[in-house]
């Protein structure tokens, strides 16, 4: 099977593709560039949980940078850079498995597709990045028709990205959520492991429109504000500590 000529070492600006205003589906150019949203904030996904029907499964930003995910390194045209990967040609990891475990098995069962990277932006989950340089036609023909799926586990008590998945869409039944409980230290019910269905451009942007999600993205968005507020204020604090024990 021929490979594509796609460039080993791709220009770092396409890791840090801008976000734009609106929802935008998983891009892959012909020159190996790759952008696009993962999930859309404020977008509900029908769910099973222990056999019932969840009302709403929603996709969780990051409280870590992303840092789970970014779990390789890749050689830019500037330097290096922390990546994650886009695989296919494989299924999605059991939902009880844990984050590590849930990373190996896409490692070791599947084929990468792109390397990536990911952040939470004003419309969803945005990344970018490049195609792998010596993927195959067939391969990168895969990657452009199916599009991602992202698999979250719980770490430190928050649901984070660990893989990203190209999956193709069944027409029946309607891809749902999966999604795992498990009980915390405290007694609480918590989600464990969280699978979300890839988004169909049509569905997301009929579903944007409407005033639920608004409402939806305005609360998650004030939500993002006031945890960035905390983190500014805690490192005010901890830069003004560190003054007063050096005088």
């Amino acid at each position: 099977m021929r490979a594509m000529d796609f460039p080993i070492r791709p220009p770092r600006d396409w890791f840090d593709i801008p976000e734009p205003s609106e929802p935008t589906p998983l891009t892959f150019e012909k020159n190996g560039r790759v952008y696009g949203h993962l999930a859309l904030w404020g977008s509900c996904h029908t769910g099973f949980l222990n056999g019932a029907v969840a009302e709403c499964v929603q996709p969780p930003p990051s409280k870590a940078d992303y840092q789970h995910f970014h779990l390789g390194t890749l050689e830019t045209s500037d330097g290096d850079v922390r990546v994650g990967k886009l695989t296919y040609a494989t299924g999605h990891a059991p939902l009880s498995a844990s984050a590590r475990v849930a990373a190996d098995h896409y490692d070791n069962t599947g084929s990468v597709g792109a390397f990536l990277r990911a952040r939470n932006g004003s419309v969803g989950i945005w990344v970018s990045g490049a195609v792998r340089s010596d993927i195959t036609e067939s391969g990168f023909r895969d990657l452009r028709v199916n599009p991602p799926s992202g698999d979250w586990r719980s770490l430190n008590r928050n649901l984070e990205l660990v893989a990203a998945l190209s999956v193709p869409v069944p027409g029946f039944p309607v891809p749902r959520a999966e999604v795992a409980l498990a009980a915390s230290a405290a007694g609480d019910v918590e989600v464990e492991s969280l699978i979300l269905p890839p988004w169909v451009p049509e569905e997301e942007f009929a579903l944007v429109a409407s005033a639920d999600y608004q409402e939806r993205k305005k609360a998650l968005t004030a939500e993002l504000a006031e945890r960035v507020e905390r983190d500014r204020a805690f490192v005010r604090r901890r830069r003004a500590l560190a003054a007063s024990l050096s005088e």
